[in-house]
């Protein structure tokens, strides 16, 4: 697991002006792989090719981080141990540039205006701590500037979860803010994490009405317009955040199996009794997950019947979605059928990828060369 152990320095900070003139806003679609839907960030809507092509650029931040990639229409953006990055998705130039207090954290979220970064009070590498609290720091899009912040009790952050507002969560509590900053309720666990595993792939997932989280272990449920706890299965080893599939079905990944639950009550509908190494990534027709035991295994959300199985090695980051396609990462980046399981193209890294972001052009990948983390671009087609 990848725990969030590093300092950062600094503090929050302006932005320097953008370097070319403002752009429109994203639309939702540029968006959704940040956490904007109920999927995981491991669903794409928009239309995007299977070929994987030749990297465009190649760009290495100077530092290292452990969250997934997000993007915006324009940028990719990357969280580093002292400053959030904005990288031009076309030619890799940066865009911007901004310095944090604080740990880095887990992943940032992207809302039609701003990038929400979350930042720890722990880590490893650094003599100071320049936080008290964990603080999540919102930054303008268009202006690149500090627009709020807000602090939560406890000392790891998850990823940030966009939707009609903001959901954070810590190892001691759940916030739902609104797109200025302003808390609209918080949840108090009575017990904090007992270890440090507030890690970059969780964050809290959201449903129509209500806000699914792992703690301790347990799948929660609260009310999405009180955070009120509505139900709890503690009697798992939940390591991954739950996917939200449809009204009928939400998939919860335990140490040695996958199991669908009904949302309204938590009643289990289905159980496959497989290892999952990660989360699932979903269709409305198949959730994906690669298993322990070496490759991936297509399964019915809706009946928990097994729809394929491949028997190549398990990989080294989350399977994500995009248009049909189930992307893996490893020594090669893999691009796999949806619906049979079939191996649509591989392109051989020759290094190791961590982090896969899809979105409409290309591929935004983290991958590990001697040692230190690098951002590269594939296009699709």
């Amino acid at each position: 697991m990848v725990t969030a152990t590093a300092f950062g320095l600094g503090g929050c900070v302006s932005l320097p002006e953008w370097r070319r003139e403002p752009t429109p806003e994203p639309t939702p679609t540029s968006w959704e792989m940040a956490g904007g839907n109920a999927h995981n960030t491991s669903r794409l809507t928009t239309t995007a090719g299977s070929q994987i092509g030749d990297a465009a650029w190649r760009r290495s931040p100077g530092s290292q981080f452990a969250s997934p990639l997000v993007t915006t229409t324009e940028l990719g953006l990357v969280h580093t141990q002292s400053t959030v990055f904005g990288f031009d998705k076309a030619d890799g130039t940066v865009a911007f540039t901004h310095s944090l207090p604080g740990g880095v954290a887990a992943a940032p979220a992207v809302t039609d205006s701003l990038v929400v970064v979350p930042r720890d009070t722990v880590g490893e590498g650094f003599d100071q701590i320049d936080l008290d609290t964990p603080t999540v720091c919102a930054i303008d899009h268009e202006t690149g500037r500090r627009a709020w912040e807000h602090t939560v009790d406890g000392s790891f952050l998850a990823s940030v979860t966009v939707a009609d507002d903001i959901y954070v969560q810590s190892d001691r509590e759940v916030h739902r803010l609104t797109a200025n900053g302003t808390a609209v309720w918080r949840h108090s666990f009575e017990q904090p994490f007992d270890l440090q595993k507030i890690v970059s792939y969780i964050r809290p997932v959201v449903g129509s009405d209500a806000v699914y989280v792992v703690h301790r272990g347990g799948v929660i449920r609260l009310d999405r317009a009180t955070g009120e706890v509505q139900w709890t299965r503690s009697a798992w080893e939940a390591d991954f955040p739950p996917v939200v599939v449809d009204e009928t079905t939400l998939l919860a990944s335990t140490g040695d199996a996958v199991v669908g639950l009904r949302p309204d009550d938590g009643r289990v509908r289905w159980r496959v009794d497989e290892s999952p190494a990660w989360g699932p990534a979903v269709t409305d027709a198949v959730a994906v997950f690669d298993i322990d035991d070496g490759g991936l295994l297509g399964v019915d959300p809706a009946a928990g019947e097994e729809q394929w199985r491949t028997e190549d090695g398990h990989t080294i980051c989350p399977p994500v979605v995009a248009s049909g396609s189930v992307f893996t990462g490893g020594t090669t980046l893999s691009a796999v059928d949806t619906a049979t399981g079939d191996r649509v193209d591989t392109r051989d890294v020759r290094t190791s990828v961590n982090w896969i972001t899809p979105d409409a052009d290309g591929l935004l990948v983290r991958e590990s060369i001697l040692g230190a983390p690098t951002i590269k671009r594939y296009s699709l087609r």
